[in-house]
């Protein structure tokens, strides 16, 4: 059972992206699905946080990517994938991302923690590069966050 797990959080997130009124946050190309997000640390339970050694803050967002090819035969398999970027807020303060593999179970995820403060505005940029191809896929977008 993932009860704690992260896919169990991740999960959570991405359903909440997918309601009505929301754009699913994925990238697609060719073969290739790239998903995306970017949550408050406060969302994890205790235990994952401790797990994949993130620091539960107000101040700090988790962003998550997992990538995915798609053979048009059933579900898309998960796929290990190595990615670079940076934060920019629109102040143009930058901060590098400190991306991480990780795995669990049959998921591969790529993980990075960054600061925000309380309603900031910031423009991700990542580059994730899926095992298996020679170029990176470019995964840009804006989004506000606010304190709990």
């Amino acid at each position: 059972m993932i009860k704690h797990s992260l896919a169990a959080v991740i999960i959570a997130v991405l359903s909440l992206v997918a309601m009505p009124g929301h754009a699913e946050q994925v990238v697609r190309e060719g073969d290739i699905i790239i998903h995306y997000t970017a949550i408050r640390t406060t969302l994890l339970t205790p235990e994952v946080a401790r797990r994949f050694d993130v620091t539960r803050s107000r101040n700090q967002a988790l962003l998550v990517i997992n990538a995915q090819r798609d053979t048009g035969e059933g579900l898309p398999t998960p796929i290990a994938a190595t990615a670079t970027g940076h934060v920019t807020s629109l102040l143009g303060h930058r901060q590098t991302l400190d991306l991480k593999p990780k795995r669990e179970g049959d998921v591969h995820y790529v993980l990075a923690r960054f600061e925000t403060l309380n309603s900031e505005y910031l423009t991700l940029d990542v580059e994730v590069t899926p095992e298996g191809h020679d170029t990176a896929i470019q995964v840009r977008w804006q989004q506000q966050f606010y304190n709990d």
